[in-house]
């Protein structure tokens, strides 16, 4: 799954939900859309083709706050089937293969108590054939605290409890299962100047019903803002399974590279 400029990862919403100024900052609405966009295109001696996406939107007013996201990655290839280095024409000819296909989405909402604490509730969805899954679905709900805010960064925390439903692909049995687990996020934001921004997302899954299934996601994101609307995102996403479906790796990772527009 390891496609530059191609593979998708669906991390905690950069705006850092929790994060906000409090006071007078509480009583402004606060809306924020972002869309991103990567890709490859290639012909002649290899065909191929690769799109990575992603939509983010959210809605504070008051103590409240929505929150979505929304992505996709997919890719596909022509194959050299026969293993000599290059492309015949009946390789040319032949159907597209996928080489990765993954949609995902969330949606969350937080109850906030003070401008930095925050209880959260949360669902999400995605599919990924190539990890596994026709479709795994969730439900979390937990604690979001800032413990750090400034004008230049921030580091945040969280702890709640998710239960997940995964549907796995055809050969896999048995073919379902229910995980619940604790879960545990850091994050860390730092402006190096008004143009350049990094961040870095930690989250921690260990199963309550089985201790040996644990699950950990990192993504780590540096931005530089080209206009007051257009930056240049580039993200390594890291995803480590220590029980994985059945015949699939334990390690996924990616490096992205994306434009991303700034609508509100």
């Amino acid at each position: 799954m390891l496609l530059f400029l191609s593979s998708f990862a669906f991390a905690e919403d950069s705006a850092f939900a929790g994060a906000r100024a409090e006071a007078d900052a509480r009583k402004q609405p606060e809306a924020l859309a972002t869309a991103e966009l990567g890709g490859i295109l290639s012909f002649g001696n290899t065909e191929s083709m690769a799109l990575n996406g992603q939509g983010v939107a959210s809605y504070r007013w008051l103590d409240n706050a929505v929150g979505g996201t929304f992505g996709v990655n997919w890719g596909q290839s022509r194959v050299d089937a026969d293993g000599d280095g290059k492309l015949n024409d009946a390789e040319r000819e032949a159907d597209y293969v996928k080489t990765a296909e993954r949609e995902a989405a969330t949606l969350r909402y937080d109850r906030f108590i003070g401008g930095i604490t925050s209880l959260y509730g949360l669902a999400g969805a995605f599919t990924d054939t190539f990890a596994g899954y026709d479709y795994r679905v969730n439900g979390q709900v937990g604690v979001s605290r800032a413990f750090v805010t400034s004008v230049t960064g921030g580091f945040k925390g969280e702890i709640g409890v998710d239960v997940a439903r995964e549907d796995f692909v055809d050969g896999i049995s048995p073919n379902a299962q229910t995980v619940l687990s604790a879960r545990l996020l850091l994050g860390g934001r730092y402006m190096f100047n008004p143009h350049v921004t990094f961040e870095d997302t930690l989250e921690v899954y260990e199963s309550l019903l089985d201790q040996e299934d644990l699950r950990l996601n990192n993504t780590a994101t540096v931005s530089a803002v080209l206009t007051g609307r257009l930056s240049m995102k580039l993200s390594h996403v890291l995803a480590f399974d220590n029980i994985p479906v059945e015949g699939y790796q334990q390690l996924d990772h990616s490096t992205v590279a994306s434009l991303v527009v700034s609508f509100l």
